[in-house]
């Protein structure tokens, strides 16, 4: 019987392993090249679609804001034009109840001009009567006097003190009936001057009635056209809100495409970092050693009567190299002049960072960055280049979001 050694087997077993695992190491390197080359152009393509998709949806926002505004306007104007006409209802029906006060003033005066003309009736019958009654006692008297002798007069009395009494009471009588004359034509004379005023008077309300008329008519003309004008204004509004109602479909779908296009970049670019061996964790864009000015909605943040500040500020000198936080999109490189200049990237796992008041950028729209990758420099100091008007001294504004939704960016840092 032959026996064999275990050692060649040994050997041949040992060389046959090392040759599969070099023929096997080989490809898989040369895959991991070819499948991030291809993941990169592959996000290339994705991100122009993003920037077309995104050029279509500020297209869209800007016609919406320009409806909404036309909209706000519509109703501004409605709403002016409904308190116009509910100040003008309100000064018709004070009209209206003017007129009715007016013909009720009229009223009285015609019933008080009534009971005086009753009164100077009477006034006068009465004048009448007592001039009746003085042209007949004068008649009497004259013929008494004048047509008796003087003998017969003294001797048609029993005696010559009857004679005087009677003169007397005769001349008695007419005194008080030119008295009573001279009262009752006064007493006309007063309720005729009475008269006259409340003439005056009635004329005077009587112009006033009809100039409240005038005015209620001239104020039903200006509420109907108001009225005719609030119509059209809200039957421009109702167009406005149709085609608002329109575009909002259309950003819907417009939206809805871009957040696939985002969703399969950012699918993307999870594939590229895991080949990478990179996970979600941000790095410090700069060396945080002078400290954080300002936090995460910090409550002593001077402008927060604004808004809630939505990142950390990182205190840094004018010029400090900013980093990219992970490997990501460039999703938007504002450069705003000497307005507030900012970088925004897009990253994996529904992360994007925000980088604010760049003095300088160098990071372009839609390229890919690797997690340490120079983007910009950063500013702050007002009235240079990228500061904008709300910031108070030199540094870097660092926002972390999650979904575009502002998280605390120090939950995501990694220690310092």
């Amino acid at each position: 019987m032959i026996l064999y050694s275990a050692k060649p087997w040994r050997m041949i077993l040992s060389m046959m392993l090392v040759v599969m695992v070099v023929s096997l190491a080989m490809p898989f390197r040369v895959a991991h090249a070819s499948d991030i080359s291809s993941i990169k152009a592959e996000i290339k393509d994705l991100n122009d679609d993003v920037k077309t998709k995104r050029k279509e949806l500020e297209n869209l926002q800007k016609k919406e804001d320009r409806y909404r505004k036309l909209i706000a306007e519509k109703k501004a104007v409605s709403a002016s034009l409904q308190d116009q006409i509910g100040l003008l209802e309100n000064r018709v029906a004070k009209s209206q109840l003017d007129i009715a006060i007016a013909k009720q003033e009229v009223r009285a005066l015609e019933l008080e001009m009534g009971l005086i003309d009753g009164k100077i009736k009477n006034s006068e019958a009465t004048i009448s009567q007592e001039r009746r009654l003085l042209g007949g006692l004068s008649r009497k008297l004259y013929r008494a006097e004048f047509r008796r002798s003087a003998f017969d007069v003294m001797f048609s009395h029993s005696s010559l003190s009857e004679y005087f009494d009677t003169l007397r009471a005769v001349t008695d009588l007419q005194t008080g009936v030119n008295r009573s004359l001279s009262k009752v034509k006064e007493a006309k004379d007063s309720l005729q001057a009475e008269r006259n005023v409340r003439e005056v008077k009635r004329l005077a309300v009587e112009e006033k009635k009809h100039g409240l008329e005038v005015a209620r008519r001239e104020l039903e003309d200006e509420r109907s056209l108001k009225d005719s004008i609030l119509l059209e204004t809200k039957a421009s509004e109702l167009e406005y809100r149709y085609l608002l109602a329109d575009l909002k479909r259309e950003q819907d779908q417009a939206d809805s495409e871009i957040s696939y296009l985002e969703k399969s970049l950012r699918e993307k670019i999870s594939v590229a970092d895991k080949l990478r061996g990179q996970d979600a964790v941000l790095s410090w864009p700069l060396v945080p050693a002078r400290g954080l000015s300002t936090l995460f909605h910090d409550p002593e943040y001077p402008f927060r009567y604004v808004y809630e500040h939505p990142g950390v500020d990182i205190r840094a000198a004018q010029g400090t190299p900013v980093r990219a936080a992970a490997a990501g999109v460039v999703a938007r490189a504002k450069n705003a002049g000497m307005g507030y200049s900012y970088i925004m990237l897009i990253h994996n796992n529904d992360v994007s960072t925000v980088y604010g008041h760049l003095s300088k950028i160098t990071a372009s729209e839609d390229s890919f960055v690797e997690r340490g990758e120079i983007i910009g420099y950063s500013g702050g100091m007002p009235g240079t280049p990228g500061a904008g008007r709300m910031t108070t001294g030199p540094h870097l504004h660092f926002e972390s979001r999650i979904r575009g939704i502002p998280a605390d960016p120090l939950s995501y840092l990694v220690a310092y």
